[in-house]
């Protein structure tokens, strides 16, 4: 009897997209900016120049959503934790511990957001993915610091401000932890952040508590 080899699945389009994502980023990853190849990017994922160009039409697209997928993935991985905790402090808290995990402060992601960041200014599709990403990871932090402000009795005059301050702060944290992990731990930046938020709880940013 002879048997008839299995037929090969069809990969559809979906996972022809997320398969160009992932050589996406592993080309920016370990190349950076010359990782911004349609070449490169093809061949890592094993595919045509053509089948890249007929799921994204361009380089600008693909990139961008590469950007997005990679922000939404680390936002949820924040949200997930911070819905495994009950009490506004505790969900803060949640947030600001996970914003320090292995998964955030991987250094290999520096590259890649080097990348993102540098095609802001250039690219209608890379800032688009931008404002939507930060626009998310913004209202997360904002709602944490209101839900804070009700459960503590506080009023927090500007919190959209204050979540651009503290936003600003875990990014500056986040970028000097990249670039030279022996500056200060990830418990030295959780210290940090715990601090400035009672700093807020204090009066910071036009707090005060409601008597």
């Amino acid at each position: 009897m002879t048997i008839a080899p299995p037929k090969l699945r069809r990969a559809d389009p979906d996972e022809r997209r997320d398969l160009l994502i992932a050589a996406t980023l592993t080309s920016l990853s370990r190349d950076g900016h010359a990782g911004i190849s349609v070449r490169k990017i093809a061949a890592q994922a094993g595919v045509s120049v053509g089948l890249l160009n007929h799921h994204f039409g361009s380089i600008d697209a693909l990139i961008a959503e590469t950007y997005h997928k990679l922000a939404n993935e680390l936002t949820s991985a924040l949200w997930a934790q911070v819905e495994l905790a009950e009490g506004a402090a505790a969900r803060l808290e949640a947030f600001l511990s996970a914003s320090f995990s292995p998964r955030i402060m991987d250094p290999d992601l520096l590259g890649v957001w080097v990348v993102f960041w540098s095609l802001i200014r250039h690219s209608p599709h890379v800032n688009q993915s931008h404002e939507n990403s930060y626009r998310a990871y913004l209202a997360l932090i904002q709602q944490l610091l209101d839900d804070l402000a009700r459960s503590e009795n506080l009023v927090i005059h500007d919190s959209r401000m204050a979540a651009i301050g503290l936003s600003a702060m875990l990014d500056g944290l986040w970028l000097e932890g990249c670039l030279n992990p022996r500056t200060f731990s990830p418990a030295n930046g959780l210290h940090i952040c715990r601090c400035w938020v009672q700093g807020l709880r204090h009066g910071a940013f036009g707090a005060d508590r409601v008597l």
